[in-house]
């Protein structure tokens, strides 16, 4: 095959894949909304342990934060300012414990997202 026809195939196949991306996820149901939760294997900003001793954490409007609690893990996207939101209620049932941690989110410095 010449250069040009592999090229001109290659670039068919890579818009094509593109093209099929929107419609592979459009049937996906969002189960949460403001905030809502991250499925495994998403993208993270950064992550946050959280031990005996956490009494809070804070993160900033727009971040995904993964959350580190023994072993197990579960992310969040904080889309929605707020002054002290229970960690408990955005975990999975049970991870936490009996333990209150507070999520402090502050406003994104680059304005609403």
């Amino acid at each position: 095959m010449k250069p040009r026809i592999r090229i001109a195939v290659a670039s068919l196949g890579l818009m094509g894949a593109f093209a099929a991306a929107p419609l592979a996820l459009a049937g996906q149901a969002h189960e949460e909304s403001l905030p809502e939760a991250v499925h495994r294997g998403g993208l993270v900003d950064r992550t946050i342990v959280i031990d005996g001793k956490t009494k809070w954490v804070n993160v900033t409007e727009g971040e995904t934060i993964r959350f580190l609690v023994g072993g197990k893990s579960f992310a969040w996207v904080f889309d929605s300012y707020d002054q002290g939101a229970d960690l408990k209620k955005l975990a999975p049932k049970g991870m936490l414990g009996d333990r209150p941690v507070k999520v402090y989110v502050a406003a994104d410095p680059r304005g609403r997202i």
